[in-house]
């Protein structure tokens, strides 16, 4: 059988492929639909001031897209979610500037802390949170290093794994629980972010 390429078709693809949203970060796995679409709201530049923008659950998968500047007015955007029930939540942050560099810290505004700073030196940023406590609002924290910027956000949620495990990706919260003690009361949040230097 020989594949449909009149006009009308091809005309049809290439409009498809013009709208796509700005994210070039593939999803691994069923076929889903496409992503919900937010654009951050300004201003959003403190913890206070944060962009509310979707309660999550396991079946999240979402795109917020922004600008942020290096030095400026607009060098933080602070992005809220909650999480409504225990969860992994994976995100992937891509800035779309040429030479652009976008880091990305999650912070908990509940006990005013960071959680993980994700800062590659790259053009992306990868990573996954583990969520215990349904009901916990958290931040995404995103700034630009070299040049302005603008940026897209991927979310995708997923069940919290068996056991509440953690989640695959490229930290290793396994190691997280036993430097901290297997008896001890699991987070509310969790990631896997790369251990921060220490002086």
């Amino acid at each position: 059988m020989q594949a449909d390429t009149s006009p009308l078709r091809l005309v049809l693809i290439g409009f498809a492929a013009a709208i796509a949203p700005a994210c070039d970060h593939v999803h691994v796995g069923p076929t889903l639909p496409s992503p919900d679409s937010y654009v951050e709201l300004e201003p959003n530049d403190t913890p206070s001031l944060a962009d509310f923008v979707a309660i999550t659950d396991s079946a999240t998968f979402l795109t917020v897209e922004g600008h942020v500047q290096a030095i400026g007015f607009d060098v933080v955007d602070h992005l809220e979610f909650e999480a409504c029930e225990p969860m992994e939540l994976r995100f992937f942050l891509e800035a779309h500037a040429p030479f652009g560099d976008v880091d990305v810290s999650v912070y908990d505004p509940i006990d005013q802390v960071i959680l993980g700073t994700y800062a590659s030196g790259g053009p992306t940023e990868i990573g996954t949170l583990l969520i215990h406590e349904p009901g916990r609002p958290f931040q995404f924290v995103i700034d630009a290093f070299v040049e302005d910027t603008p940026w897209c956000l991927m979310l995708e949620g997923f069940p919290a794994p068996l056991g509440l495990q953690p989640p695959s990706g490229p930290g290793d919260l396994e190691g997280v629980r036993r430097q901290r003690g297997a008896d001890s009361a699991l987070p509310p949040i969790e990631t896997d972010a790369p251990p921060v230097a220490e002086n």
